[in-house]
């Protein structure tokens, strides 16, 4: 994951999607500091790109062996362990794990975000080894999520099945 960090530097200055408000004018990034990323980085400092975000989940999905750049077993085990009922209908129900939502018998695992002038998802199905990544720069990024995500994760891993 070359193209991720909590603190823009030179390479990710260069790179940056810039973030637009409702109307779709641009909008001024947001700036974090070391200390707000050591005190809040787990809840949205996270900057990185679609694809680095995929290798991250497929690391989850189909983990190889680890190594100082890779989680350990025992880190995915308890990653991917469910802690919080989120949600509940008569087809599934969605657990929290530290940072992921999973359905309950753990096909399915995903992270959302936003944050203003970005909005994001990410699922991916562990039995199928597959899924998918959509970042928006736009705050109304949200509509096209709403409305793109269902058909992806239906094409991709026939959530209805």
């Amino acid at each position: 994951m070359n193209s991720s960090c909590y603190v823009r530097n030179g390479n990710t200055e260069n790179h940056m999607a810039r973030p637009h408000d409702e109307q779709g004018k641009p909008s001024n990034y947001r700036r974090s500091k070391a200390a707000d990323v050591a005190r809040y980085g787990s809840s949205g400092a996270l900057l990185t790109t679609p694809a680095d975000y995929a290798k991250f989940l497929i690391e989850v999905i189909d983990p190889k062996r680890s190594d100082a750049f890779r989680l350990n077993q025992a880190s995915l085990t308890e990653m991917l362990r469910s802690q919080v009922k989120v949600a509940e209908t008569s087809e599934y129900s969605i657990w929290w794990g530290p940072g992921i939502a999973r359905t309950q018998d753990g096909e399915v695992i995903g992270h959302g975000g936003e944050n203003p002038g970005f909005q994001s998802i990410a699922e991916a199905s562990v039995k199928r080894r597959s899924g998918f990544v959509i970042m928006t720069n736009g705050q109304n990024g949200a509509k096209l999520i709403e409305k793109l995500g269902p058909a992806v994760a239906q094409k991709l891993y026939s959530l209805s099945n």
